[in-house]
């Protein structure tokens, strides 16, 4: 019985890891188009040194809201940094690593 019962579980437990591993290609999906539009705010301020939401926006295409949420989460983690000013704009530069 015991034999049964332990054969049932290690089923179970394989049934359950695969459905684990299965990715929801929406979220896949949405993650990639986030990492993508992070990449190119990124770029765009690398290449400039310094820039401005609306610069960003131009550039890259992505709507100033999206930059600016963008630019936000970046500053926050580090990755950013506020520069100066720029036209009444704040100017955003990479941080040095």
């Amino acid at each position: 019985m015991l034999m049964v019962v332990s054969c049932s579980l290690r089923l179970r437990m394989k049934l359950m890891s695969k459905e684990k591993r299965k990715v929801d290609k929406a979220k896949a999906k949405a993650m990639a188009e986030y990492a993508k539009k992070r990449g190119l705010i990124i770029k765009e301020i690398k290449n400039r040194e310094s820039a401005t939401i609306p610069e960003i926006s131009e550039a890259t295409g992505i709507q100033e809201s999206d930059v600016f949420k963008y630019v936000t989460a970046l500053t926050q983690f580090g990755k950013v940094r506020i520069a100066g000013e720029k036209g009444g704009y704040i100017t955003y530069a990479f941080a040095k690593e």
